[in-house]
């Protein structure tokens, strides 16, 4: 009867499918306890550096740390698997650890037409790697203890391709560098492993497997979408890097690029404490 009477007159009643709501009724926002947020000059304007460190006291060595790049993308993710994976309960290898997102002002970290010519585009993603050593580096260790033997730089897609080019380019600094389907195809000749015998991080190389592009089709992803991974070659691009290194290439099965980046980053935080 009240359902009906409320209809009758033109009110709607609570929880009703396609009513006006103002979420801020719901009460303040919520705020991530052991956290900072801080903004740098980067190659085509600032960047948002977002931080999470552990409640607990640092080992001696110093807390591992991940500088996550592109970070909306796996910011959140890499916290939880951290909570997870380092807690009593899980009994593994993971530690107390810092996560250091790297992104843009703006929702979430992303901004969809900075991410080329800040992570792939020449001269941005040279200029990245120098903000990212330079000064994002120092003023985080500055103030959070860091064990240099578990200093990773990570990131996926474009972030899993800068992340390649800083991890290369600074084998002094980075331990580790996770790239997760990382977009070799944007400048083959400068993301491809160095030559034996330089100096190089231990390396963690991941694909969905719906990346290839039969594997695509038979799954009923759109032409073009498979005529894109053709024309890349993004696994094809990987197999190869992972050869180059002598590491294995982690394949997600049943998974695409974008739908890839959860579990990358999972892997990744077991793989910065093998």
């Amino acid at each position: 009867m009240r359902l009906v009477l409320a209809m009758a007159i033109g009110l709607a009643l609570p929880g009703t499918p396609g009513t006006a709501a103002d979420p801020q009724e719901l009460g303040p926002a919520v705020m991530l306890d052991h956290s900072a947020r801080f903004e740098v000059d980067g190659p085509t304007g600032p960047l948002v550096v977002q931080v999470r460190w552990p409640a607990t006291a640092p080992p001696p060595e110093g807390y591992g740390v991940i500088y996550a790049m592109d970070a909306g993308w796996t910011f959140g993710t890499l916290c939880d698997a951290l909570a997870l994976q380092g807690s009593v309960q899980a009994a593994g290898p993971v530690r107390s650890t810092v996560v250091v997102g790297i992104g843009w002002p703006g929702p979430g970290l992303i901004d969809l037409d900075r991410r080329g010519p800040d992570l792939v585009e020449a001269p941005g993603g040279e200029a990245l790697v120098r903000v990212l050593s330079d000064t994002i580096l120092p003023r985080i260790e500055a103030s959070l203890p860091v064990d240099p033997a578990h200093r990773m730089v990570l990131g996926h897609s474009y972030g899993g391709a800068f992340a390649l080019r800083a991890g290369f380019a600074r084998p002094d600094l980075f331990s580790h560098v996770a790239a997760g389907s990382p977009s070799i195809w944007t400048d083959p000749a400068a993301l491809g492993a160095p030559p034996p015998g330089e100096a190089r991080p231990k390396v963690l190389v991941t694909i969905g497997a719906l990346e290839r592009p039969e594997a695509a089709l038979a799954a009923g992803e759109r032409l073009e979408r498979v005529a894109r991974l053709r024309s890349r070659d993004m696994a094809g691009r990987v197999e190869s890097l992972a050869r180059d290194l002598r590491t294995d290439l982690v394949e997600f099965p049943g998974l695409s690029h974008g739908a890839s980046a959860t579990p990358f980053a999972a892997t990744a935080v077991d793989f910065l404490w093998r």
